[in-house]
C-alpha cells in the first residue's frame, strides 16, 4: 500500500533539539495567523475543507467557507441576487462568477444572505440602547457592517469597504490588519476572541469591497485561549466589536521577490464598529439518530436556520482494527448523490481513553437522506464508516 502525503511527512524524523526555540509575543502568532488566511484566501482550496476538516480547522475555520445547494440556476443573475437579499451579498455572488468555486460560493452566499437579517434592523429594535457604530468613515476609507446571521452554533457577518484612495482602489482585494501587521482585534461581549482573523475584502464591479465572517460559537475562546461562555440563548443579543487599524491592499496574481502578494498601499487610520446581533435559534429543532458502524455512533443532529450540528462518538482510531498512527482519518458528511455537504464549524472533546466526542456542523437546506462518511487518508481510502440517516 502506498503511502500519501500525510503519512511520508508525519513520519520524517526531526530532532526539535537541534533548533532554538523561541516564544513568540501575541503580537507575533497573529501576524502570523493573519499570512496564514491570506494564503488560505487565496487557495480556497474546498475540496479539503469539505472532508478533512480537522487538518483545515485552524485557518479554514478562521475563512469561513462553506456552501449548499439552493437552486444555482435561478440565482446565478447578480442582479436577481441583489433584489433577493443585501447588496452585500449581491456583490459576493457576481464576485463569485466565472471562479473556480462559482458553485459552492454561490450557494453559500445564497443560502446566508436568505437566512440572515440587516444590522439597521437589529440596531433599530435597540433604538433606546444606543452606542452602536455600523458605518465609519476615516482617512478616505468607509467601512460598513450589512447583514448578520446567527443560530447559536455560528455568527456570520457582511462588511463591505468604499474608498477613493487610489492606491486600494488598484487592489485586487484588502486584508484587515493592525499597524504591526496583525489582526484586527474582535470582541464579543466585552470578551477579546482568539483565532480570529478577518478575511478579504474582494473588489466588487461596482468599485466597492465586500467580505464575509464568521465567528464560532461552539467552541469560542479568549485571547489567553481560555473557553469563554458567551450567552447564545433563544432570542439572547451579542454585542460584536470590531477594532480596525488599517488596510493594506494586495494583487491576488502577483508576487514580490520573496514570493509574498504584491501590495498597492496601505491606510491607517481608526475604524471601531459596533453592532448587536440577535441569537435566533427559532428554527432549530433537535432529533435523535442513534446508529453505530465499526465503533463509530452518530447520536444525534440539530437542524438550524442555515446548518445541520451532527454530535459523533469516535474511537481511539490508533486501536484496533483501524491501525491510524495518527488518530485522524478522513470524515464528513454526504447527501444521497455522495456530494460532501460543505464544513462550517466543529468541535472537538477528547477523552483519556483516546475517545472523542465531536459537533461538526455543516451547511444544509432540505436534504432529507444523509451520511456520515469516515475514511483512511492513505492511497486506497478505505471506508471505516458510512451510516446513513435522515433528517425530518
Amino acid at each position: 500500500m502506498k503511502k500519501n502525503i500525510y503519512q511520508l511527512l508525519n513520519e520524517v524524523e526531526t530532532d526539535f533539539r537541534e533548533y532554538e526555540q523561541t516564544e513568540l509575543s501575541s503580537r507575533e502568532k497573529d501576524y502570523h495567523k493573519q499570512k496564514v488566511l491570506m494564503e488560505v484566501r487565496r487557495m480556497g482550496n474546498k475540496e479539503n475543507k469539505n472532508k478533512k476538516g480537522r487538518v483545515w480547522k485552524a485557518a479554514a475555520g478562521m475563512a469561513a467557507a462553506c456552501a449548499v445547494t439552493v437552486g444555482v440556476t435561478s440565482l446565478a443573475n447578480p442582479v436577481l441576487a441583489k433584489e433577493i437579499f443585501s447588496n452585500v451579498f449581491g456583490n459576493l455572488v457576481e464576485n463569485a462568477q466565472g471562479e473556480k468555486y462559482e458553485k459552492e460560493d454561490t450557494e453559500m452566499y445564497t443560502k446566508l444572505g436568505k437566512s440572515a437579517t440587516a444590522v439597521k434592523d437589529e440596531v433599530g429594535k435597540r433604538q433606546e440602547q444606543g452606542g452602536y457604530v455600523t458605518t465609519m468613515e476615516n482617512n478616505g476609507v468607509t467601512v460598513s457592517v450589512s447583514d448578520v446571521y446567527c443560530d447559536g452554533y455560528v455568527l456570520y457577518y457582511t462588511a463591505s469597504i468604499k474608498t477613493d484612495n487610489e492606491t486600494l482602489n488598484k487592489a485586487d482585494g484588502i486584508i484587515v490588519e493592525t499597524k504591526e501587521g496583525a489582526n484586527p482585534s474582535i470582541f464579543v461581549d466585552g470578551a477579546q476572541l482568539s483565532g480570529y482573523a478577518s478575511k478579504a475584502f474582494d473588489k466588487s464591479k461596482d468599485g466597492s469591497f465586500v467580505t464575509i465572517n464568521q465567528i464560532d460559537l461552539i467552541n469560542p475562546t479568549d485571547i489567553q485561549e481560555k473557553p469563554i461562555d458567551l450567552k447564545a440563548g433563544e432570542k439572547d443579543t451579542l454585542v460584536v466589536d470590531w477594532d480596525v487599524k488599517q488596510f493594506v491592499g494586495y494583487l491576488w496574481d502577483e508576487w514580490d521577490e520573496s514570493g509574498e502578494y504584491v501590495s498597492t498601499g496601505k491606510v491607517e487610520g481608526d475604524w471601531h464598529l459596533k453592532f448587536p446581533v440577535t441569537v435566533d435559534k427559532s428554527n432549530n429543532e433537535s432529533f435523535d439518530i442513534n446508529k453505530e458502524e465499526n465503533g463509530i455512533t452518530v447520536k444525534s443532529a440539530v437542524k438550524t436556520k442555515a446548518g445541520l450540528v451532527v454530535e459523533v462518538e469516535l474511537p481511539d482510531f490508533t486501536k484496533e482494527p483501524y491501525n491510524d498512527p495518527y488518530n485522524d482519518p478522513d470524515m464528513g458528511i454526504k447527501d444521497s448523490q455522495g456530494n460532501w455537504l460543505q464544513w462550517m464549524n466543529q468541535k472537538t472533546d477528547m477523552h483519556e481513553d483516546g475517545t472523542s466526542t465531536m459537533q461538526i456542523m455543516v451547511l444544509y437546506d432540505g436534504e432529507k437522506d444523509l451520511a456520515f462518511e469516515v475514511t483512511t487518508k492513505d492511497e486506497d481510502q478505505v471506508t471505516l464508516a458510512s451510516i446513513g440517516f435522515q433528517v425530518p
